[in-house]
């Protein structure tokens, strides 16, 4: 004969709510656009650059990669308060456009080598960006020699990556004067 089965346990009335943590381990991660990088270069082309770079983040809200490119010293480096004194001149002229934009940004520097080609030294910012992931590089036609845009777009196609958004800031030109009649 067999024994008798025990009487399951009785059903809860109420359900239990699962735990929180697995609900945020579940939930799919919000998707951020990999970030627009702008080359700033110390030169009144910078609020050009971080203007075209806003436009292009924009529409996506893909967060702004800015990049301060620190002029390059053939003799032992300056002291790291220099560098960061140095960029935040440079970040405190755009920094006003970044934030009436809304777009999320992170400060970047990089101080080149002063041996090698331009190549090589744009080489450096283009792995700067690619530590990064960023698709696109925003840089001025007239920047410093050997970081402009024409070598970085020249060096991009050499590696493949990324694309280069040249910019050319439009010439100044003094208002009209307005000269009262003389009389």
């Amino acid at each position: 004969m067999s024994s008798p089965v025990p009487p399951s346990p009785p059903m809860p009335l109420t359900a239990a709510l699962p735990d929180p943590a697995a609900i945020a381990a579940a939930a799919p991660a919000p998707v951020v656009a990999p970030p627009v990088t702008a080359l700033l270069a110390d030169s009144v082309r910078d609020v050009a650059v971080i203007d075209t770079a806003v436009r292009l983040a924009g529409p996506r809200r893909a967060p702004l990669l800015i990049v301060v490119a620190l002029p390059q010293h053939p003799h032992p480096p300056p002291t790291p308060e220099a560098d960061e004194y140095t960029a935040r001149l440079v970040m405190a002229r755009v920094l006003p456009r970044v934030r009436r934009s809304g777009l999320a940004y992170l400060p970047v520097t990089h101080r080149g080598t002063s041996g090698g080609t331009r190549l090589r030294a744009a080489g450096g910012v283009l792995d700067v960006v690619a530590r990064h992931r960023s698709p696109v590089v925003v840089a001025a036609t007239g920047g410093p020699p050997r970081l402009d845009a024409r070598t970085l777009a020249e060096a991009a196609a050499l590696r493949g990556a990324p694309f280069v958004h040249a910019v050319t800031p439009a010439g100044w030109v003094p208002p009209p004067l307005r000269l009262a009649p003389a009389g």
